[in-house]
């Protein structure tokens, strides 16, 4: 689910605030000094950082909801507040300025999104998201020690808090995949196979099937002259 709005976002931002996809990435990884000492071109940084249910939204009254033709009474979702640390990165400060403006911009422009518009799982959202851009939610920690966990520079930035609903009743059947390993390296059961080189280059000189040693005397270099003629 996460995934997914972080592709929303990402989405959004491009979109609304008109980024170039050639000329500026958005990343989502913890802006920590490694993770800024890699980074080659103007980059927006939307660093989620914190989930928390929200209690405004909180409502313990089950409701009747229709299964197989008969109502079954079932708690509604836990309401839940995601923030992120959205940062501009560039060479110049005027160039993250302007970056960061933008950003600021995008995700204003939508109080709340529309689960259709969504990536992915998102689509099943029972609720309108809502979208609270640049106003500090409260129990946030203090943002200078923030950065000095992150062991980077602070840097000028807004919060973003996006609320998502999660179905009491939610169940997982199949196996969570998280990558995929390609190993290359040495066989653990090796073929081995004897290859005489000189055998190899006479066949190949003499257009001789192989087996053959590439003697003129033997049956078969004997036959194999015979058919070039």
């Amino acid at each position: 689910m996460i995934q997914d709005l972080d592709k929303t976002l990402e989405k959004l931002l491009y979109d609304k605030g008109r980024l170039n996809r050639n000329d500026i990435d958005i990343s989502f990884e913890q802006p920590n000094g490694d993770w800024s000492s890699r980074i080659s071109r103007p980059t927006v940084n939307i660093w989620c950082f914190d989930i928390q249910e929200n209690l405004k939204m909180r409502t313990m009254a089950p409701r009747m909801v229709p299964e197989l033709n008969i109502g079954v009474r079932k708690f509604p979702p836990i309401r839940l507040d995601l923030t992120y640390l959205v940062t501009a990165w560039a060479r110049k400060v005027e160039d993250e300025h302007q970056l960061l403006w933008r950003a600021l911009g995008a995700l204003a422009q939508i109080p709340e999104l529309d689960p259709t518009t969504c990536e992915g799982a998102l689509k099943d959202q029972p609720y309108n998201i809502p979208v609270l851009v640049a106003n500090m939610p409260t129990g946030m920690p203090n943002m200078s020690d923030l950065w000095s966990v992150l062991n980077n520079q602070m840097r000028l930035g807004f919060t973003t808090v996006i609320t998502l609903a999660l179905d009491r009743t939610t169940t997982f059947e199949s196996p969570l995949v998280l990558e995929t390993d390609i190993r290359i390296g040495v066989s653990s059961e090796p073929e081995f196979r004897q290859i005489d080189i000189m055998d190899v280059e006479l066949r190949e000189r003499h257009d001789l099937p192989a087996g053959s040693n590439g003697d003129s005397n033997s049956a078969d270099g004997g036959s194999a002259k015979k058919k070039r003629r």
